[in-house]
C-alpha cells in the first residue's frame, strides 16, 4: 500500500519536473551544455538552491506529418535535491490523450507509458532501471502515443550518444 502512494506521489510531481526541464532545454533557463555526444546533449541547471542535470534528444522523425513543426523531446533527468536519478520523460510539445496507455518501443522491449498534457513518462516508475538498461543497449527507441484528438502519433529517437550524454549528466549532479 505504501508502495502505492509513493508510485502516485512521483507522478503528481512528475509534470512540474518536466515542466522544468523543458525551458532550460529550450534555451529559456540557465541551463548549461555540458556535452554533445551523437545525436544526445547533456546539460545542468541551478533553479534556486537545486541543481538539475539531464541528457536529452531531440526525436529524428515524427508522424503524422502536420506534427513536425514542433519537436519532441527525451529527458534521462537527475536532481540530487528530489532524491530523483536517471527519470525518463518526453516532452513531445502537443497535447496527448490522458485516458490512453502509450508505449515506448526499443527493440524487443516494450513499455507502458502515461500522459499528462504534453508529457509522458513510465507508468510504473519501478521499470526506470530496466528501460534505462534498455537505452544504453538500444540503437533506437519508438514512442507510440494518441494525440488529445484521438490520432495515433509515432516518434522516433537514436540512442546513439546516449550512454555518453546520460554519464555526464549523471556526474555532473553528484
Amino acid at each position: 500500500m505504501a508502495a502505492m502512494a509513493q508510485q502516485k506521489a512521483q507522478q503528481k510531481a512528475r509534470p512540474a519536473a518536466a515542466a522544468a526541464a523543458a525551458p532550460a532545454a529550450a534555451g529559456q533557463g540557465q541551463a548549461i551544455l555540458l556535452e554533445t555526444a551523437g545525436k544526445w546533449q547533456a546539460f545542468s541547471s541551478q533553479q534556486g538552491r537545486a541543481k538539475v542535470c539531464y541528457a536529452l534528444s531531440k526525436a529524428e522523425s515524427r508522424l503524422p506529418a502536420n506534427l513536425k513543426d514542433v519537436e519532441g523531446l527525451l529527458f534521462v533527468a537527475t536532481r540530487p535535491t528530489e532524491g530523483v536519478r536517471n527519470e525518463i520523460s518526453f516532452v513531445l510539445n502537443f497535447d496527448l490523450k490522458e485516458d490512453v496507455e502509450h508505449q515506448a518501443i526499443i527493440g524487443t522491449e516494450r513499455f507502458a507509458l502515461v500522459a499528462k498534457g504534453q508529457n509522458m513518462w513510465l507508468k510504473n516508475p519501478a521499470e526506470e532501471p530496466r528501460m534505462l538498461d534498455s537505452l544504453r543497449k538500444g540503437s533506437a527507441l519508438e514512442i507510440k502515443g494518441t494525440s488529445k484528438r484521438g490520432n495515433p502519433t509515432a516518434d522516433k529517437y537514436s540512442l546513439a550518444g546516449m550512454n555518453q550524454a546520460v554519464k555526464r549528466a549523471e556526474d555532473a549532479c553528484k
